[in-house]
């Protein structure tokens, strides 16, 4: 079974293909193609509130790209959920209709907690009983957080504040406020509270910080200790010795700073970056429970 994963989000478009392995094999999941287009919606989305006709035409083109890509590949099943920017965007339903019109890609624009609740199902089978944890994505237009205790859903919350948003400087001061009492408020008590990080620009972070290393992890320091190194880079020292993409090269400062100040916040000192964790890989496993639990039907 072939299955596929359409990330819209803020700062980039994702799409990717996997072919579900065998039981019992290690692996739910056999990469078969991955692409990523920095279109970047959130530019538009959140200074105008209104995606505008030049980001509409690059992202009509990366969409009928996706489409065919799909039918290239012979996908089974597929889900195209689209975040914060089109949430936010007035024109964004509009879109959306257009291309089921033209080319009958099907996109649900979600909201924050839906989004929470996907994002979950790629790193659910980390959380231990008797253990306290807080989840962060943090995006390009939103971040979602949740707050699990002895495996269960305590609390969960998503904030407009993102990497595009903090850099094209469309975040409140009182939007900084709230989310740190939200966040001091929901871990207070919590012994021994551990965080798991996800999206796209964390684990750049934490592959930089491993040297390219499969571990997953790093302490708060090591994280603020390299917000500090690149703060002092220009974008293309940046793109030139850390080896990043020009979309993540600009904004690689402001995630690190996001997620230094709700690790600060939460008083938690390390830190856990799974590889093959965010929305799209939520996206996955959610189209694999449901079609693979119809299958035995």
């Amino acid at each position: 079974m072939k299955l596929a994963a359409i990330d819209i989000g803020s700062n980039a478009v994702r799409l990717q293909i996997v072919r579900t392995n065998e039981e019992g094999n290690a692996e739910l999941f056999k990469k078969v193609e991955f692409v990523r287009i920095p279109v970047r919606l959130g530019d538009d989305a959140f200074k105008d509130k209104y995606i505008s006709k030049e980001k509409r035409k690059v992202f009509y083109k990366a969409m009928h790209a996706f489409q065919l890509m799909l039918d290239v590949f012979e996908v089974d099943h597929y889900l195209a959920c689209a975040t914060s920017a089109m949430r936010e965007a007035e024109n964004g339903k509009k879109i959306v209709k257009k291309l089921k019109e033209e080319i009958g890609l099907n996109i649900q624009i979600i909201d924050g907690k839906t989004e929470s609740q996907i994002i979950l199902k790629s790193i659910s089978h980390l959380f231990q009983a008797g253990k306290n944890y807080l989840t962060i994505d943090v995006g390009g237009g939103s971040t979602e957080m949740t707050v699990i205790s002895d495996g269960k859903v305590v609390n969960s919350v998503s904030f407009d504040i993102g990497t595009v948003r903090v850099f094209d400087g469309a975040v409140k001061e009182k939007t900084w406020q709230t989310i740190e009492s939200w966040v001091k408020h929901k871990t207070a008590g919590l012994d021994n509270l551990e965080a798991i990080v996800t999206s796209g620009t964390i684990n750049k972070i934490s592959h930089l910080l491993n040297d390219g290393l499969e571990q997953p992890s790093f302490s708060r320091e090591q994280l603020k200790n390299f917000h500090r190194k690149v703060s002092k880079m220009s974008v293309n020292e940046r793109i030139e010795q850390l080896k990043l993409n020009p979309d993540r090269a600009d904004i690689i400062d402001v995630s690190a700073d996001i997620y230094l100040r709700i690790l600060s916040w939460a008083g938690i000192e390390q830190v856990t970056a799974p590889a093959n964790s965010g929305l799209k890989d939520g996206i996955l496993q959610f189209l694999y429970d449901k079609h693979n639990l119809a299958q035995k039907r």
